[in-house]
């Protein structure tokens, strides 16, 4: 019995080294009584691993994955997905912009921020946000309630409930509840009135190479902003989160210097200020940088501030109703 194993262990030593000259690693199956091969499948379903990196050296005509290139190199099958992404992306533009004809606004905004995750041309990724702020606009930015939208609700004001409590509830800012409500004092609401809520927070996005801040609800594009950032790379990437808020504030020069009152029009800042406190990457523990104003209208776009994210007036008040205090986080990256 020894030596018969000898013998087929030797006869298995050869086989197996007959196949490798032969270029073919995962050929030597072929030969083993009651193994897996190609020609003769295994009752049981088994198949061997491949034993090369290069899938097509499993089959002799190349198999199915011929032209997948040696490791190192682009493989097709990126390509394909690529391509795949934008065909895909393109097709969700359409029927996106199919559902905004037929005033499926809600159906739209779906489709058209599921496209937004494709890989479009930079041409088509403008135009489909400009689509998106339109719809954001007309869904969420206004008196519309539309049934089938998740991100909104009528709420009916309570006996003893302020605009505040409610915006707290709902988190989201009184000033912003305001606004789409068309309430002019917010210390003057009724109970049994009838108003819109969004459900927050919003958060923002800042990417520093396109000097652009965009601002999400619940993963939905609904605005963005050009800014201005710090010089010399001086605004920290990472996550933020929004820590306080003021109306015309005073500034305090960081390196020193003599302190600009609230109203001053020479005030850097502007009329708002949002803080930021960092909680990830280069941000965690900085807590002296914020988003603001600007009397430098011309230095939007540019990395000229020291370290601060500067908006026009106008955005930055816009962007101060949406944010949260505690509750809505900036990512820059």
């Amino acid at each position: 019995m020894a030596r018969g194993r000898k013998n087929r262990s030797g006869r298995l030593f050869v086989v197996v080294i007959l196949g490798l000259a032969g270029g073919g690693a995962a050929y030597y199956w072929n030969f083993l009584p009651g193994s897996w091969s190609r020609n003769q499948p295994d009752p049981n379903g088994a198949r061997p691993p491949l034993t090369s990196h290069r899938p097509e050296m499993a089959d002799p005509d190349g198999g199915p994955h011929a032209d997948v290139p040696e490791r190192g190199l682009k493989p097709d099958s990126a390509d394909r997905q690529e391509r795949f992404d934008l065909q895909r992306g393109r097709a969700l533009l359409a029927a996106g912009r199919a559902a905004m004809k037929r005033n499926q606004l809600v159906t739209a905004r779906s489709q058209l921020t599921e496209a937004l995750a494709c890989d479009l041309p930079l041409d088509e990724l403008v135009q489909l946000k400009a689509d998106l702020t339109r719809l954001a606009e007309e869904t969420l930015l206004s008196r519309r309630i539309l049934p089938e939208d998740p991100f909104v609700a009528p709420h009916i004001i309570q006996p003893g409930e302020t605009l505040g409590k409610i915006a707290r509830r709902y988190a989201v800012t009184d000033d912003l509840l305001a606004r789409i409500n068309g309430i002019l004092d917010k210390d003057r609401i009724r109970a049994g009135q009838r108003i819109k809520v969004i459900r927050g927070p919003f958060h923002a996005v800042i990417t520093k190479g396109d000097y652009r801040l965009e601002v999400y609800l619940n993963g939905t594009f609904v605005k963005q902003y050009p800014v201005g950032l710090g010089d010399d790379g001086s605004t920290p990437t990472g996550r933020w989160k929004v820590k306080n808020k003021l109306k015309n504030p005073q500034y305090y020069p960081p390196r020193g210097g003599q302190i600009i009152l609230a109203d001053d029009p020479e005030n850097p800042l502007g009329e708002r200020w949002i803080g930021l406190e960092g909680i990830e990457g280069e941000a965690v523990g900085q807590e002296r940088y914020g988003i603001h104003g600007t009397i430098e209208p011309e230095s939007i776009g540019k990395s000229v501030s020291l370290g601060c994210i500067r908006l026009y007036s106008a955005d930055v008040e816009e962007l101060y109703e949406m944010l949260v205090e505690e509750k809505s986080e900036v990512t820059v990256r």
